[in-house]
């Protein structure tokens, strides 16, 4: 290579390499309880309204891509997002006009996610909303890569078979893999996930619980 390419292409990797940087990666988010909502009720209605309405904004902007509300028996969890932003503050930016979230009244807890099979797509007022499943699985630090290894091929096989519609894998938190299934019937995702390397053992925690997603979001 001729001197003035080396050059040039010493230039360029840098370049290469921001804007690999900037690219827009995967978050899953969990909307989580903060302090507590003004008695005012029409404040309330106003500002969910408001929420929905930057939901709308972000998926017609092409950064969201699925959003609903979870029964979190715990009520800290209220809901989930899914969205892709290029860094965690572009992320929290998308939630300025979102009154609940500027005002303390949700947090945003988002991690960068992989997407193995994405929920389908974003459905706010849709003229119909589906009541599915969600299953959480605790992280392990002490798994080998074998072990993750063969719990990813245990999630794929629930995926391929149709057990699972959709899988995120999130690379931070006490939450390792998130799914959704189309299902009301918690036991029978429980019982899918039965043997889950980990479960039985309860090396791993497991929780299932009911989760709302727009029409078609989840197939």
């Amino acid at each position: 290579m001729h001197r003035r390419q080396l050059i040039a292409s010493a230039l360029l990797l840098p370049w290469i390499e921001v804007r690999a940087a900037d690219a827009p990666r995967w978050y899953f988010i969990f909307l989580e309880t903060g302090r507590p909502t003004p008695d005012d009720k029409a404040a309330v209605q106003k500002m969910q309204q408001g929420h929905l309405d930057n939901f709308v904004r972000l998926h017609a902007e092409g950064r969201l891509f699925a959003a609903g509300p979870l029964r979190d028996p715990a009520r800290i969890k209220r809901g989930i997002v899914v969205a892709k932003a290029a860094s965690r503050d572009e992320l929290q930016h998308y939630f300025d006009p979102d009154e609940y979230v500027r005002e303390g009244y949700m947090t945003v807890n988002a991690a960068t996610a992989q997407a193995n099979k994405a929920l389908t797509t974003l459905a706010v007022n849709p003229g119909g909303i589906d009541e599915a499943r969600i299953a959480l699985i605790g992280r392990d630090d002490k798994a080998t890569p074998a072990l993750q290894q063969q719990r990813r091929a245990y999630l794929q096989q629930l995926v391929d078979s149709g057990r699972v519609g959709a899988w995120y894998s999130l690379d931070t938190g006490p939450v390792a893999e998130v799914l959704f299934a189309k299902t009301t019937d918690s036991e029978a995702v429980q019982a899918a996930l039965a043997a889950y390397p980990g479960v039985a053992d309860k090396t791993v925690s497991l929780a299932v619980w009911g989760q709302w997603l727009g029409k078609g979001v989840l197939n």
